[in-house]
């Protein structure tokens, strides 16, 4: 949800928030643990918000210190909307980072962006949808929206199937009586995951129990849907206790402004076609058309494919999102810088 158009509690709530953060900054507290405090009372309001139906709006790039590639990151995944995974252990703000994407989308005409975040636990009828009763499910619901999944990996598989059909087809099937209906899907997917089954390793404060096969075969399992439903993943790592002493940042209105001038880049290159972003593109002669990339662009994206040993999916979303990045800029052409950024979207998580 966009910070436009709120109703006076979901304001008053982040004023209590912006209060209380205050309030812990000027204990003796350790700043450790002073972050871990304010991500706790974070989505306790949060979870009263949503309690009331107005929860809070998204959260404002400004509030988080440090991560800065993973704010890169996230402005990319807004502008081509793109679909992104955050992997990291406990604690290193990847839900607080997941949930700034609603502030950094352009501006829409009703000022509200349809904000969806189930949680893992939810039954299959109300993720789908249901035929009869005619009742749309989360997937439905985050339509032209975001649709926000914490521990994707926690999720059960048959609601993951029904996720990449709905992030590949844009729609949601759904089977009643030999008859099939079709629900829209067309979404932001905007996930988390754990780094092991614990989700401490590569955390130093706590210690990892998880077992290299433990891991994995964890991993493994979390691949498939890895592979078939995200364009950009990036890791979040956990910082350290000088992260509070960092003076503010740029906050989501100056990154807000730049996704929307690459909207409108996209929105002209696109006048005359049935896309509108540049994560919609598909089969590779789409992709070759509206993906011209320049000399020496080509030439590191080929020995990337070559010693990376990279899949020809792979190949085709590193165009995608390096097209992305591209206009961000405003340049017409891929050019190398835009490539390699490109790629680090698509290296293997550690």
């Amino acid at each position: 949800m966009t910070s436009e158009r709120q109703h006076p509690d979901a304001l008053s709530l982040i004023e209590l928030l912006q209060l209380l953060r205050n309030i812990v900054h000027t204990t003796s507290i350790p700043p450790v643990q002073q972050l871990q405090i304010m991500q706790i009372i974070s989505e306790i309001l949060q979870a009263s918000a949503t309690t009331t139906h107005f929860p809070l709006p998204g959260r404002d790039m400004q509030e988080i210190r440090g991560q800065n590639h993973v704010k890169r990151a996230l402005e990319v995944a807004a502008a081509g909307k793109h679909n992104i995974l955050l992997i990291g252990p406990h604690g290193s703000g990847k839900m607080l980072l997941a949930r700034t994407i609603p502030s950094l989308l352009p501006k829409s005409a009703s000022g509200v962006y349809p904000f969806r975040a189930p949680h893992h636990s939810i039954d299959e009828k109300a993720f789908i949808g249901t035929a009869k009763p005619i009742s749309p499910g989360e997937l439905t619901l985050a339509h032209e929206g975001v649709l926000l999944l914490e521990n994707i990996a926690a999720f059960k598989p048959p609601l993951i199937a029904v996720l990449r059909q709905a992030v590949e087809e844009h729609i949601v099937t759904i089977t009643h009586r030999k008859k099939s209906m079709q629900f829209p899907a067309n979404f932001l997917l905007v996930a988390t995951l754990e780094p092991c089954p614990c989700g401490f390793y590569g955390k130093q404060e706590s210690k990892c129990m998880c077992s290299p096969e433990e891991i994995a075969q964890y991993m493994r399992q979390a691949q498939a849907v890895i592979d078939s439903c995200f364009d950009i993943r990036v890791e979040v790592r956990y910082v350290g206790e000088d992260i509070l002493s960092k003076l503010p940042e740029e906050d989501s209105a100056h990154i807000r402004h730049r996704v929307e001038m690459a909207r409108e880049v996209q929105q002209h290159r696109f006048k005359d076609t049935h896309f509108h972003v540049n994560a919609e593109l598909g089969p590779i002669d789409e992709i070759q058309r509206y993906c011209t990339i320049d000399k020496p662009g080509e030439k590191l994206l080929k020995t990337a494919q070559q010693q990376l040993h990279l899949s020809a999916q792979q190949v085709l979303r590193i165009q995608k999102v390096a097209r992305t990045i591209a206009d961000l800029t405003k340049s017409q052409l891929i050019a190398a810088d835009h490539i390699a950024e490109s790629i680090q979207y698509q290296l293997p998580l550690k």
